[in-house]
Formats: C-alpha cells, sequence, structure tokens
C-alpha cells in the first residue's frame, strides 16, 4: 500500500496529541515511517479514518453515514467492553452528552462501543484477551501494543539493594486505588521494603467531572512511601535507582483486570525486574518471556518479593536482561511498524 497516496485523518486523544497513547500509537508510527496524516475534520472527506474511543463517536457516526466509503480504523486499546462501575454503566453515555463530548445521547454508551466494533473496517486492540471478545461483533481485529522502546529506554546498571529494597509503580494516579486492596501485603513487606510512586499529584473521579489528590491514598498505605512527580525526564533517574517493579491490579475491576502488558513492557525495557498481578495480559507475555513472576495471593506476592530481595545482584541482573533481551525483539520500533503496515494492507 502506498501510504502517501492516502488521505488519512486521525482523530486523537487529545487535540495537541500529548496524550500517552497519541505519543505512542498511530502518531508515533506515522512520524516514524514519514506517513502523512491530519487531525480528522468532520467537514472533509477521507480515505481512512483512524478513530479512537475517547472521541466523540457518534459524531463520527454520523460522518461514516454521509460517508460510507470512507473506511475507518477503530483503536480500543481499554477494555471499555468491560464496564467497571455502576457510574460507568449507568451515566457515562448522558454524562458524555451533558458535558458535549457526545453529539448524540446514549444511555447505554457500551452500545455506542459495540456499534463501532461492528461496523469499523478493522479493530486495533491491546490484548488476545480483549481480541476475543471483540471477535463476536467483527472478526477483522488485530492487537497492537504501544512504542515503548524510545520512552523507556533507561538501561538500569546496578543491581545491588542498598537498605530497603525500593518498589516501584509508575502510571496514571485513577490505578492507585488498587494498591488499598494490597495492604497486607506492603504491611508485610515494609519492614524490609519502601515505595516509591510516581505519578501525578491529581486523579480524576466520576469521568473526570471531579479531582482527588493522590496523597490522600498513599497516606493509607502502610508502608513508607515516595512519591514522584512524573516527568518524562526525570523518570529515567528514579527507575535506574528503585530495585523491583510492582503492578498490582485486583480482578473485580473488569477494565483494570483486562489493561494490556504495555506497563509491564516498558519496566522490562528500563532493565527493572517487575512482579504483578495474574491478569491475562501479563501471564501470556510473562509465560512467553519463560518467566513467572505473577502472583495471585497475598502469600505469593510476599513470597516472591523476599525472593527477589534475596537473590545475588548478578541473578537480578540476568533477569532483566532475559526480559530486556525480549521486548527487544518483540516489541521494538521495527516490530511494532510492522503490526500497524498489517493494519493499514487489511484495508487494502
Amino acid at each position: 500500500m502506498n501510504f502517501k497516496e492516502l488521505k488519512i485523518g486521525y482523530v486523537p486523544y487529545l487535540p495537541d496529541l500529548s496524550q500517552p497513547a497519541d505519543r505512542r500509537r498511530f502518531p508515533f508510527f506515522a512520524k516514524n515511517n514519514a506517513i502523512p496524516f491530519e487531525i480528522a475534520d468532520a467537514k472533509k472527506t477521507y480515505d481512512i479514518i483512524l478513530l479512537t474511543a475517547p472521541s466523540n463517536l457518534s459524531k463520527w457516526l454520523l460522518y461514516k453515514k454521509k460517508h460510507p466509503e470512507t473506511k475507518f480504523i477503530f483503536e480500543m486499546v481499554d477494555s471499555l467492553i468491560f464496564p467497571s462501575d455502576l457510574f460507568s454503566t449507568l451515566f457515562k453515555g448522558l454524562g458524555r452528552f451533558l458535558l458535549r463530548k457526545e453529539t448524540l445521547l446514549f444511555i447505554n454508551y457500551k452500545k455506542l462501543i459495540i456499534k463501532w466494533l461492528k461496523i469499523a473496517d478493522i479493530i486495533v486492540c491491546s490484548s488476545t484477551e480483549l481480541k476475543k471478545n471483540i471477535e463476536k461483533w467483527n472478526e477483522n481485529v488485530v492487537v497492537s501494543l504501544d512504542y515503548l522502546q524510545n520512552e523507556y529506554k533507561f538501561f538500569k546498571t546496578d543491581y545491588s539493594v542498598k537498605g530497603k529494597m525500593k518498589l516501584l509503580w509508575e502510571g496514571q494516579s485513577i490505578v492507585l486505588s488498587h494498591f488499598l486492596f494490597f495492604k497486607e501485603v506492603l504491611e508485610q513487606v515494609s519492614p524490609f521494603c519502601e515505595l516509591h510512586i510516581i505519578t501525578t499529584e491529581k486523579y480524576p473521579l466520576f469521568g473526570n467531572i471531579m479531582h482527588r489528590e493522590v496523597e490522600k491514598i498513599l497516606n493509607k498505605l502502610p508502608i513508607k512511601t515516595i512519591f514522584h512527580a512524573w516527568s518524562i525526564d526525570k523518570n529515567s533517574e528514579i527507575f535506574s535507582n528503585c530495585d523491583c517493579g510492582i503492578i498490582p491490579l485486583i480482578k473485580k475491576n473488569k477494565m483494570a483486570w483486562h489493561k494490556p502488558a504495555n506497563k509491564l513492557i516498558s519496566f522490562w525495557f528500563s532493565g527493572l525486574p517487575t512482579l504483578v498481578s495474574d491478569t491475562p495480559a501479563y501471564v501470556e507475555l510473562m509465560n512467553n518471556a519463560n518467566s513467572e513472576l505473577y502472583c495471585s495471593d497475598t502469600n505469593e506476592w510476599v513470597s516472591k518479593i523476599k525472593w527477589l530481595r534475596d537473590l545475588s545482584n548478578e541473578e537480578r541482573k540476568e533477569i532483566a536482561m532475559k526480559n530486556l533481551d525480549f521486548v527487544s525483539k518483540n516489541y521494538s520500533n521495527e516490530a511494532l511498524d510492522l503490526t500497524w503496515r498489517n493494519i493499514f494492507e487489511r484495508l487494502s
């Protein structure tokens, strides 16, 4: 396919392309391969539109009816077909309409998502488990993860544990509430561990209508916790100084439980040994890399943290280098470029 002959419109997560998904997904591919595109304008005509799930989906539904010849790539990287709370189930559609994030009112927002899953020419999702569920409505589904190689190329070199073992978590602050369900783990490891958190100072509630201070969650954790404001320039130093990444998630939150493996891949690119909850995406990635650093209960979390702490420096480094080698081969820029080329080729 000759990309330069196509008029491609992209509906971004944020208009200035500053959202992580804008930095790490299609716009990165386009820039890396000199593929022209523009921010999609509903008044214009396009050969292909890449529509991201948080967009004004009802507006582009109207566009699709007027321009049936335009092919749509629908990108749904989050598990939006698995509502995680009562608010999302009952009020998300109404809330998005009242906040003018949707042109049309869909009381049941999930129905709007499913409508796009049915009519899109190809779906881009972020996990094998999500792909299986989407295939109930559309068989043309491709799994594509984030471009992370450049952003997390920190090359940790010192694997000695000095004083307390430094556990690290990094990500969007809204996910921090999961730590409240791991208090028993944190309490048991607190005599020999401390927790470092890299995130923003506030997190959204009720569909971004309200915000709460991250400090209110961190103060409830039974372990010495150090907050670091997220900074793409300073994260490398924090990653390099920490000893073990942790990614705890709770199973009852279906949307979070079905998150993709991006965070684990980013930790592996940084050279950080990492323990995770046994979510479908993390277990799949770990097994593919011949690793078993996933945990199903409190005892397993505590025992594996202790096991990592008690390894020699060289043994911790060996784990990190094996995982770094795996993601460098399977999730490099070049590997992800091939996936995106396949996505566009399937439209021809």
